[in-house]
């Protein structure tokens, strides 16, 4: 991890929280970008308008205090230009680039050779170009420092005349002073979409809603480091099923700004059933939508990190409809699960569908989990409710991509038959 992670969570809609135009445009986003999106959007005309989605001023807030902290910079190089000079425990190196041409980073430097060191999957994925990551970190564990300078020169032979190129992104750190190699990004077509771009849009998208609808949007989870980002926006109104059901709706913005296709929204539900004076709720988390009955599931909208902005936006202007479809789909499976007639028979398939799972995040809860479903019987889709609302407690706070694998498998086995 090169800087920690900014973990927002929020409980309310807050009026006091929405964010001006003018704020969302001090966001570091690449130059030419931010260019066509002020036009796109007409931003420029608008910097005073304000965005009503509660708490979007903190998260603005924690993007501009994680862009102060470090610059991202992508290099092009060849691959035989990429040298292992020395392997570290877990998945740490040092790499030295040769031949850099540029201009900023050599003036910088001081020269045309960097030595630095990866940070994330960037040893692996480097390494793994030849298919010696495994290898060489079982070198280094045993210290075998002798195959691992036989890997060195190895691979110095066998580049020298590569031709191959690829793009590496590079990180510097302000306060540490330091550069990190942070990944091996595409260069087919790859466009900077990144996380500040992702929520801008995201956020003007949201703002046509609510204005649209007379909704009221709270974002109320957001975790985001250098180059991922996790924000949950929550609509504020309850949508009633029949009179013993209703579901609020929250939309998953997420986004890998290495990955060449990352930039997805999904849905995520909290359910809420009554039975006489008695009120429980669990989240629910399907795996995306479809768009007509026969249809494979599929993320709710995705762009990738490639083509025009103009494209962009035509897919974002969308997301106001595509959430009332969504809503109105899983509205219609939820109603089938107040009708389950064995909820322990339910209850047991989502144990073992928690017991084979293969999620690596979801190991370390697999046991847990799967004793408290197995250590009570429940009788009635209430108990059922109850049971699953504890499970959710036994996860780590902080851990969506957990909560999420658990919420997509308590929506697969609740809509299933039985």
């Amino acid at each position: 991890m090169i800087l920690e992670k900014k973990e927002l969570y929020f409980r309310d809609f807050d009026t006091q929280s929405f964010v001006k135009v003018n704020k969302l445009l001090d966001l570091e986003i690449k130059e030419g970008y931010k260019e066509e999106l002020k036009n796109l959007y007409s931003l420029e005309e608008n910097r005073e308008q304000i965005l009503k989605i509660g708490n979007a001023k903190n998260v603005v807030n924690a993007l501009l205090e994680l862009d102060s902290s470090c610059e991202k910079l992508d290099i092009e190089s060849k691959i035989r230009n990429v040298q292992l000079k020395k392997l570290f425990e877990k998945e740490v190196a040092v790499f030295e680039i040769l031949e850099i041409v540029d201009e900023n980073l050599m003036n910088r430097i001081g020269g045309d050779i960097l030595d630095v060191e990866t940070a994330y999957s960037a040893k692996h994925d480097i390494l793994d170009y030849y298919s010696l990551s495994k290898f060489a970190n079982y070198c280094r564990d045993l210290d075998y420092e002798d195959l691992v300078e036989v890997i060195k020169n190895y691979l110095k032979v066998k580049n020298e005349f590569n031709e191959d190129e690829c793009s590496l992104r590079l990180l510097y750190h302000n306060e540490q002073d330091k550069y990190y190699l942070r990944a091996v990004t595409s260069k087919d077509g790859y466009r900077d979409y990144g996380i500040n771009f992702s929520v801008l849009v995201a956020l003007i998208a949201l703002n046509k809603y609510v204005e649209d609808n007379n909704e009221e949007i709270f974002i109320n989870t957001c975790v985001v480091d250098d180059s991922t980002v996790y924000i949950s926006f929550q609509l504020t109104n309850s949508i009633a099923l029949n009179e013993n059901l209703s579901l609020r709706f929250s939309l998953i913005l997420e986004n890998d700004e290495i990955k060449r296709n990352a930039v997805s929204f999904n849905g995520m539900f909290t359910l809420t059933f009554r039975d006489n004076n008695r009120e429980s709720e669990i989240f629910l988390k399907p795996k995306g939508m479809k768009s007509d009955e026969n249809s494979f599931v599929s993320d709710l909208l995705t762009y990738k990190h490639s083509g025009g902005i103009e494209n962009v936006k035509e897919k974002i202007e969308k997301l106001p409809e595509l959430i009332k479809e969504y809503i109105e789909q899983v509205g219609n499976d939820a109603k089938k699960i107040v009708d389950i007639e064995n909820p322990n028979d339910v209850k047991t398939l989502i144990a073992n569908k928690v017991k084979y799972s293969k999620k690596p995040e979801f190991k370390i809860y697999k046991e847990k989990v799967f004793n408290k479903l197995m250590s009570i019987n429940v009788d009635n889709v209430f108990a059922l409710f109850e049971l699953l609302r504890n499970v959710e407690d036994l996860f780590e706070h902080t851990d969506v991509i957990s909560k999420d694998f658990w919420r997509t498998k308590l929506y697969e086995s609740l809509t299933e038959k039985k």
